[in-house]
């Protein structure tokens, strides 16, 4: 999708890697394309494997995903090192399949570090799947706004199923990991989306549990000078859980949240913000069956 002005042109072209749901991309300030990831792989501008990209997120869930990609919700995320135009930071985590304590969820917070000046400019990882976190995290929902400083990065990573949040800072330097702040309440863990509001005030995380017990809809102010959460909002949802995500508007006030059948919509600046729920949008059950380009075998967990 090429944005010229008020018009956006369109083209389509199958590539080599293929993508399931994790994915990350970056392109340079004139809209370039430098880097993407399904998960397990890295690809350079040329749509080759960029040199030192295999071997993502290694373990058993990338073993059994390498030919279609891997499986996780905002499990990649890529940013520039800060005040670098040649080095940028690929932030993946890990998955896990569930066991007798725990269900699916990231044991590791990766960062890879590419070097985009090598290679004529096609690129390399000069680091690889460097841990930054081991613990039994969430699954996937890496996001990230920029510091107060307008220069470095936050990025929060939930904890599975309790009410804390690691908080990680990216500075030209380092990659500082300031721990686990609680803020509240705990609950449980699920797939979903996590996003920042442009302006870097708000956080949002959206977990979609089950059928029954509902949609876990949990917002909260966040400080971009010091990292810290607070004023948590928490709403469940009993609506259907089968799929759903969060946005936030341009201006940084609406909140809009999907189920698989609804898009509701949240004044942020309302002094009572869960009474301005609005449902804008009704599913009026158009199905669209797409078929997929490749016809590649899939491991199903």
């Amino acid at each position: 999708m090429k944005f010229i002005g008020d018009s956006v042109e369109l083209s389509y072209e199958y590539r080599y890697l293929n993508i399931d749901v994790t994915n990350a991309s970056i392109c340079d300030t004139a809209g370039n394309l430098l880097f993407y990831t399904n998960g397990i792989r890295i690809a350079n501008a040329s749509h080759e494997i960029m040199e030192n990209g295999e071997g993502l997120n290694p373990g058993e869930f990338a073993d059994d995903h390498v030919v279609g990609g891997y499986i996780l919700n905002q499990g990649a995320m890529a940013i520039p090192v800060p005040g670098n135009d040649s080095l940028f930071y690929l932030f993946h985590t890990s998955r896990d399949y569930p066991n007798n304590q725990v269900g699916h969820h990231s044991p590791e917070f990766y960062y890879s570090l590419i070097d985009i000046s090598q290679n004529n400019g096609l690129g390399a990882v000069v680091e690889k799947n460097q841990i930054i976190i081991s613990d039994i995290l969430d699954s996937g929902k890496i996001t990230a706004t920029r510091h107060a400083n307008g220069r470095d990065w936050w990025i929060l990573l939930k904890e599975y199923d309790t009410n804390g949040y690691y908080t990680v800072l990216v500075t030209p330097d380092d990659i500082i990991d300031y721990g686990v702040q609680n803020v509240g309440n705990a609950y449980p863990h699920g797939l979903g989306q996590a996003t920042f509001s442009p302006d870097g005030s708000k956080y949002v995380l959206y977990n979609l549990v089950n059928i029954n017990e509902g949609n876990y809809l949990n917002i909260y102010d966040f400080d971009r000078c010091i990292g810290l959460l607070s004023n948590p909002i928490h709403q469940i949802l009993i609506d259907t859980a089968w799929s759903g995500g969060v946005a936030i508007s341009p201006n940084s006030r609406f909140l809009y949240v999907s189920s698989y059948k609804y898009i509701y919509q949240y004044d942020l600046h309302a002094d009572d913000l869960l009474a301005s729920k609005d449902t804008v949008a009704i599913y009026d059950g158009y199905w669209l069956k797409l078929l997929r380009p490749f016809n590649y075998p899939r491991v199903f967990s």
